[in-house]
């Protein structure tokens, strides 16, 4: 295993970037900037042992600054929405910036994944990344210390662990928004890679995507409790699947304990043979087909559009301060928040 550094580009502002490469003894490697602290790249094999790249991403870091699709990073304060821009906290309401209508979407007009992360290797195979959020950054209160580190191993397992230390009462929601592809990043859409997610419930949404309050039993094209093809799902002519141009859905995991990993999703793709499983410690899982990929150009001038790849953002639920029933993203003064997720990669 080893660790490698280069540079990434500079930003806007004059400040460099850089991108951290880890790759283990089979030639597998996971590639991830300071910007957002986004992945950038991850290439594993196919089942001749082929390698690809199977997420998006961009070649230098000026793209990312100028993305809206949170491309590979990780998003905060609070990733996914809260309802009309309000954050209810200790009998008191935030308001907060709207950038998704009159709501509020990972972390508001300047989100974690637009700032710039610092980051170091900490051994052989794992890079940390940390940004300090001060108090009333994007509205959101008190001073948040953020870091997550990214592991992967020598049977290609990506591993990112979350930590999120208050100073004051606040909310912490992290996830990882990376673009998978099981085929390669080259290869189409994802329309024909098969999903099972482990979740007997979903938060069914209004059209605007903010959860309705409900967790619904899923049914239907949400009911992915067995294998299905994403294609099954985003040609639906369900409402549900309309109101998010496809799944852009929270799943309410049957595995949550408030603290083991558990197994989340398992995902296949039949021509190249990999598959891939999501396990984590986080109660919810956002499934998003990427609807909303217009026309860009991505690593090697390699373009990318609607469907070309799908996101597993594990979560609290969207707007949970507003759900007090809800498994809450609160991290009280002095506490420390912390979660693991896992991409667990093979080959058939």
């Amino acid at each position: 295993m080893s660790v490698s550094k280069r540079s990434f580009g500079t930003l806007q502002d004059g400040r460099g970037s850089s991108l951290y490469t880890i790759e283990n003894r089979q030639g597998c490697r996971a590639s991830i900037t300071d910007f957002g602290a986004a992945l950038v790249s991850l290439v594993v094999p196919d089942k001749q042992g082929r390698m690809e790249d199977v997420v998006l991403g961009f070649d230098c870091v000026t793209p990312y600054e100028g993305s809206i699709g949170s491309m590979g990073a990780v998003c905060g304060r609070f990733a996914n929405r809260i309802a009309r821009a309000s954050l209810p906290l200790n009998r008191k309401v935030y308001p907060l910036p709207r950038n998704d209508g009159p709501n509020t979407l990972h972390g508001g007009l300047v989100g974690f994944h637009h700032r710039l992360w610092t980051g170091e290797a900490v051994d052989q195979n794992s890079v940390r990344f940390t940004y300090l959020s001060p108090d009333g950054e994007e509205g959101f209160p008190g001073e948040l210390l953020c870091a997550v580190t990214y592991r992967f191993s020598e049977d290609n397992v990506l591993s990112l662990t979350y930590e999120a230390a208050a100073k004051a009462d606040t909310v912490a929601n992290l996830t990882n928004h990376s673009y998978f592809n099981l085929d390669g990043a080259a290869s189409g859409t994802i329309y024909d890679h098969s999903i099972r997610i482990h979740a007997s419930r979903f938060t069914p949404i209004t059209d605007e995507t903010i959860p309705t309050g409900e967790l619904a039993p899923v049914k239907g094209v949400f009911d992915l409790r067995a294998y299905r093809t994403v294609r099954e799902g985003v040609f639906s002519t369900e409402e549900q699947i309309a109101f998010g141009t496809g799944y852009d859905h929270n799943f309410v995991l049957d595995g949550y304990d408030g603290k083991s990993l558990f197994k989340a999703v398992d995902l296949k793709a039949p021509v190249s043979g990999r598959r891939m499983e999501v396990w984590t410690t986080l109660p919810g899982i956002q499934l998003y087909t990427g609807n909303f990929i217009r026309d860009l150009q991505g690593k090697e001038g390699i373009p990318y559009h609607k469907g070309q790849a799908l996101c597993l953002e594990t979560q609290f639920y969207p707007d949970c301060p507003h759900h007090p029933a809800w498994p809450q993203a609160k991290v009280c003064a002095g506490e420390t928040q912390r979660s693991v997720t896992e991409f667990r990669f093979f080959r058939e």
